[in-house]
């Protein structure tokens, strides 16, 4: 990751699965975003060399399944969370995978950082509303959380990718959580922890999984300091993220919107 001096920029990219249709395109230097939309892939890496950003984060897988088959582990991890993610390799999301696999390549060749961010994970963590909820309801969520954002109409692809930009900030600040194995290329979403408990279980998948709703739901992290707890052995996920729930909330309250 470059070094920057000052306030640093950030871009995020909300990427098209074709140059047909408009890819939402961020610049953030916090406080201040601007946006744009933009078509090929000329033009996305044009845009972003110009300005100069410590982290790119984009919105598409950039990996692929490392064992196969449609679906990467990173995948399966928020799946389990009842967070809706499509499998990179389904049909309608293979000509976006490989878009994405070849931006990052090439970025990545002019000495960017480039990670795999979701702002829709993103905006549920920081209690901002998803674009389902409406354009304005994401805009104004945003501007809640001290962004200033392009005067006049801005698209819901430009607002996700102002989101991106955050999560590279969140990145860069090392307040974040990566979904998936190292192995793969991990999804990042951020994590601007508020506690932090030591956990262990008997097997690595339950500690995974613990690990993943704090921070998605609780912004909490897991760390090797203090008293160990163990993590009962239960027989459904509710009954473990109920326990979950249950722990984080006696130092730390849910954040906005937590109704997992």
């Amino acid at each position: 990751m470059r070094k920057q001096v000052g306030n640093p920029s950030f871009v995020g990219i909300d990427l098209s699965g074709s140059p047909a249709r408009p890819t939402g395109w961020a610049a953030l230097r916090f406080p201040r975003a601007k946006a744009a939309l933009l078509r090929s892939d000329a033009e996305i890496l044009q845009h972003t060399l110009a300005a100069r950003p410590l982290v790119v984060a984009i919105d598409a897988p950039l990996s692929l399944p490392a064992n196969g088959g449609i679906l990467r582990e990173s995948e399966r991890e928020l799946m389990a969370l009842r967070i809706g993610v499509y499998p990179c390799l389904l049909p309608s999301m293979s000509a976006l995978t490989h878009r994405g696999i070849a931006l990052k390549r090439e970025l990545e060749s002019h000495g960017l950082t480039v990670i795999e961010g979701f702002p829709g994970a993103a905006q549920d963590v920081l209690g901002i509303p998803r674009k389902k909820a409406g354009q304005t309801a994401l805009h104004d969520g945003l501007a809640r959380i001290g962004l200033q954002l392009p005067a006049g109409k801005t698209s819901h692809h430009e607002l996700d990718a102002i989101t991106a930009a955050l999560i590279a900030r969140y990145y860069a600040n090392r307040e974040y959580h990566a979904i998936g194995p190292p192995g793969e290329v991990q999804i990042i979403v951020p994590c601007p922890a508020r506690g932090a408990v030591h956990l262990y279980a008997n097997d690595p998948p339950t500690l995974r999984y613990a690990a993943n709703y704090l921070a998605l739901f609780h912004a909490m992290k897991l760390t090797k300091e203090g008293p160990p707890i163990h993590i009962p052995a239960f027989r459904r996920r509710p009954e473990l993220r109920a326990w979950l729930a249950a722990l984080a909330t006696v130092s730390q309250p849910a954040i906005p919107g937590d109704s997992r």
